[in-house]
């Protein structure tokens, strides 16, 4: 922290939250508390803000494991870098366990078995297996799948980690990105689970969430009994400081179309960030924009392309910004949150309050301009709104909530708390407290009676992102040149475990031959597309006959850097 520069007014400014929010805390530890809210405008440094405060609560109360815990894959991997620069010499105590992460410690141990196969390289390679199934490592990073599913699940292999979830510090950013039904209940079952095992948790938004129990929910009143919201670290008044009223939000209320939109955003002299709600919307857009911009001014971003090539694209925008030379990126919601990049102009189709709060913090984000512009607007493609289709079932009403708090056509930053207030003030008290949906598997949860009557298999079902019921679900590989031969050195691991199974070989030799296909597919996680196919659309062409369950290789043919995953190109093959 000594290293900071004060170089800035936004810099001072963002020690001096700091240091409220370290001493909010210690008020907050003398008073008995253990659960704290961390509500601080976005580009405010909370990363920083957070390690700090887990120190003070080390400095307080003891050591204690910290687990980190994020909402998107893309933030945990920012975050671990960080982490990493600032405890430099201390990598083997951190570890980020995600469904990407990688072991190092168990890459090594894995060549050495494969040229020397000995009982003890087995038995260190199934204990660092054991430490990351139970996260028994001194610093966590990892996502909100893994840490609240793990909090309500009745398998086996999660309920290993519950006891390395006493006496630790969690460190729960973006709290917001949590289905808007679940924030209140998590909240309270968090707080009750810190307070018996002696832990301390941190729960961070740039956004305003409800905490409170509805009071007139005497159930819920009476399940968490004496329980009080998280202690605040920070006061609001923050988010009226000039140096975060950073852009102004234009509403057109009435819809427009792709092509009133590409003209707007063709006269615009500006680089400009465009986030619409639908795959499909941003292809036919980008297509549209290409006969009238240079390619060069131009990208396309959603999940149709590799996270390796999501990365080089976003690398790519902030290049052209900070060259300022003009930039086109044309994305869907995937860029709204943690991703660091500062727009002049902002296009945003509409969505929730969260979704447009997060959105805009890429708009003149680092306050060099006096205000950023962010362009709301309802798209109509096909007949259809596209807000309408992809906010449907149980987020009809979150949709209709936002349609309600935004009220005038505009908006300056620093008023769009008092929209937030209101937002999330209806989610609390007009939906059901600890009810939730699931369509895979189907069901209906009622958290609060479920728990009483002792449901655990039903509630260990649980999946924090649900499977939407938008088409088939296949994942293809894509081979970053001719000579690469990962998905080859896949199916052949496969074909090893299969064999050393029938041979009935030793336990240890198998869980460990399971741990390299881990490994593998993890290695391999970078070129991993998943998509999604409608009755309308075809395969894409693949690469091989062969596959690894839901694993396909695609073909050179049917992907590209520039347009992702093509999902035109098999029609025309007979």
């Amino acid at each position: 922290l000594k290293k900071l520069k004060q170089d800035t007014e936004l810099n001072k400014l963002r020690t001096e939250i700091r240091e409220n929010a370290v001493q909010n805390l210690r008020e907050g530890l003398n008073e008995g508390k253990n659960v704290f809210e961390l509500t601080a405008p976005t580009g405010s440094g909370k990363t920083l803000m957070l390690l700090s405060l887990a120190s003070e609560i080390i400095k307080a109360k003891g050591t204690k494991r910290i687990i980190y815990g994020l909402p998107f894959l893309s933030i945990t991997e920012q975050v671990e870098a960080e982490v990493l620069k600032i405890f430099e010499g201390y990598e083997d105590f951190i570890q980020r366990i995600d469904s990407k992460s990688d072991n190092h410690r168990f890459e090594k141990i894995q060549e050495e078995l494969d040229n020397n196969p000995d009982e003890e390289k087995i038995q260190e390679a199934n204990i660092l297996e054991f430490r990351e199934n139970t996260f028994a490592y001194p610093f966590i990073i990892t996502t909100f799948v893994r840490f609240f599913e793990t909090l309500l699940s009745n398998r086996n292999s999660e309920l290993l980690k519950l006891p390395n979830f006493s006496n630790c510090i969690f460190l729960l950013d973006e709290i917001q990105a949590l289905p808007p039904r679940l924030y209140g209940f998590f909240v309270a079952y968090l707080s009750r689970f810190c307070e018996k095992f002696g832990s301390y948790a941190i729960i961070s938004t740039a956004t305003q969430p409800n905490f409170k129990i509805p009071k007139d929910n005497t159930e819920a009143v009476k399940f968490f009994k004496d329980y009080t919201e998280p202690y605040p670290l920070l006061p609001l008044s923050y988010f009226n400081n000039d140096l975060f009223n950073r852009y102004q939000i234009d509403f057109k209320k009435e819809p427009i179309d792709l092509e009133t939109l590409k003209d707007s955003i063709v006269s615009e002299n500006s680089s400009a960030l465009v986030i619409l709600n639908t795959i499909d919307d941003t292809k036919e857009l980008y297509k549209l924009l290409l006969d009238e911009l240079d390619k060069e001014e131009l990208l396309l971003l959603n999940t149709h392309f590799t996270p390796n090539d999501r990365k080089k694209k976003i690398s790519l925008a902030k290049d052209c910004l900070n060259k300022g030379n003009r930039i086109i990126l044309i994305s869907t919601q995937l860029i709204e949150a943690g991703v660091d990049v500062d727009f002049p102009i902002l296009y945003r189709d509409f969505a929730t309050v969260a979704s447009i709060v997060q959105s805009a913090g890429r708009c003149n984000r680092n306050g060099k301009l006096d205000f950023g512009q962010v362009k709301l607007f309802k798209l109509q493609n096909k007949g259809k709104i596209r807000s309408d289709i992809i906010y449907q079932g149980k987020d009809k009403e979150i949709l209709r909530f936002t349609k309600e708090s935004f009220l005038n056509e505009m908006y300056q930053e620093r008023e769009l708390l008092s929209v937030q207030k209101d937002f999330f003030h209806r989610i609390q008290s007009e939906l059901n407290f600890a009810k939730h949906s699931q369509n895979s598997p189907k069901l209906e949860f009622d958290f609060l009676k479920d728990i009483q009557e002792c449901m655990y298999d039903k509630i260990g079902k649980f999946q924090l992102i649900d499977k939407q019921l938008f088409g088939e679900e296949i994942q293809y590989y894509v081979p970053y040149d001719y000579d690469d031969n990962n998905f080859d050195d896949l199916l052949k691991l496969q074909s090893e475990l299969i064999d050393l199974i029938k041979g009935n070989a030793d336990k240890g030799k198998i869980r460990t031959k399971k741990k390299s296909i881990e490994m593998q597919l993890k290695k391999m996680s970078g070129q991993i597309v998943q998509i999604r196919l409608n009755k309308n659309q075809i395969r894409p062409l693949q690469g091989s006959d062969q596959h690894y369950f839901n694993l396909y290789k695609i073909d050179s043919s049917s992907y590209s850097f520039d347009k992702g995953v093509d999902l035109m190109g098999a029609e025309f093959i007979i």
